[in-house]
């Protein structure tokens, strides 16, 4: 009988580990694809300690929005805020200026 468990479990460890040198059952990772579905990127950040980020990115538009959710207290604890929103156009656009 120790010899079938014994057996048994190095099937199970050569099938193992055939299944991790071919990558069998992993799918690939897709993360932010450039021309994919969606236009938008988001990203999370900390604002000091009192605050969690959410900054979101329309790369249509080219903007970015910046939410916070506030973690510590007062009163807006547990509420995500509108922060800003910037147009990155403008923001990295040429400047009118000849400074270099």
């Amino acid at each position: 009988m120790k010899q079938v468990i014994i057996v048994a479990l190095v099937c199970l460890n050569a099938s193992l580990l055939v299944a991790l040198v071919f990558g069998i059952g992993t799918p690939p990772a897709k993360a932010q694809v450039i021309g994919g579905g969606t236009n938008y990127i988001m990203i999370t950040g900390d604002i000091r300690q009192d605050y969690d980020a959410i900054y979101i990115m329309d790369l249509g538009k080219r903007k970015l929005a910046a939410l916070k959710f506030d973690k510590k207290g007062g009163l807006r604890k547990g509420k995500l805020v509108m922060s800003g929103i910037r147009d990155l156009s403008r923001d990295f656009g040429k400047t009118t200026d000849n400074r270099r």
